[in-house]
C-alpha cells in the first residue's frame, strides 16, 4: 500500500532548507539588480568615483525655474514677527469673541507665546551664528526650541489657574503655521 509522503512539518529542517535556499536565490537576484543599477553608474573602469558635476546656472533654472534661485525675502525673524502678530490678533479676538474675556484672551495669549519665545530664541541663535552655520548647530537649536516648547507649555497649565485649552492651543497651532504662509510667500 502506497502511502503519500507528509509535507514537511512547519520548522522543520527541510522546510528551513527550502526557505534557506529561496532567501539566498532573491539575495543572488538582487546582487545583480543592484550591481547593475548602481555601482556600473557610480564608478568608472578603475573603480573609482566618478566625479559629481555640479549644475551650472543654466541647467539649474531650467530644472528648477528663475523665481527658485532667486533668496528668500523672508528671515527667520520676520517669521517671528509674523507669529507675534498672529498671536496679539488671536488673542485679541478671543478676548472680544470668547465667553470670558479675560481667561480666553490670556488663554490665547499664552499659547502663542509658547510658540514664539523659542522661536524668537532659535532666530536669534542663527543670526549670531551667521558667519559659521553648521547642520549640528540647526540640529541643537531645533532641540533647545522643543524642549522651550514643551517647558512653556508646562509652565503655563501649572501658573495659569483659569486656561482655557481652546484658545491656548488654536493660538499656537495658529502661531505655529505661519512658517507655512512665510514659505507661500517666500
Amino acid at each position: 500500500m502506497a502511502t503519500d509522503p507528509k509535507p514537511p512539518r512547519a520548522g522543520s529542517n527541510t522546510d528551513r532548507t527550502e526557505r534557506t535556499s529561496e532567501r539566498q536565490g532573491d539575495e543572488h537576484r538582487r546582487d545583480d539588480r543592484d550591481r547593475d543599477d548602481w555601482r556600473d553608474d557610480a564608478f568608472d573602469d578603475d573603480g573609482q568615483a566618478a566625479p559629481i558635476q555640479p549644475l551650472t546656472h543654466d541647467d539649474a533654472v531650467s530644472l528648477f525655474g528663475e523665481r527658485a534661485l532667486r533668496p528668500s525675502r523672508m528671515t527667520p525673524g520676520k517669521v517671528v514677527v509674523a507669529q507675534v502678530a498672529v498671536t496679539l490678533l488671536s488673542a485679541i479676538g478671543w478676548a472680544l469673541f470668547g465667553p470670558e474675556a479675560g481667561p480666553y484672551g490670556w488663554s490665547a495669549l499664552f499659547g502663542g507665546a509658547v510658540c514664539c519665545v523659542p522661536s524668537a530664541f532659535f532666530a536669534f541663535r542663527l543670526w549670531l551664528a551667521r558667519d559659521r552655520a553648521s547642520i549640528g548647530g540647526l540640529v541643537i537649536g531645533e532641540a533647545i526650541k522643543v524642549m522651550a516648547t514643551v517647558a512653556l507649555f508646562v509652565l503655563v497649565v501649572v501658573l495659569y489657574r483659569d486656561l482655557r485649552w481652546v484658545p491656548m492651543l488654536v493660538t499656537f497651532l495658529l502661531a505655529l503655521k505661519t512658517y507655512w504662509v512665510a514659505l507661500a510667500i517666500r
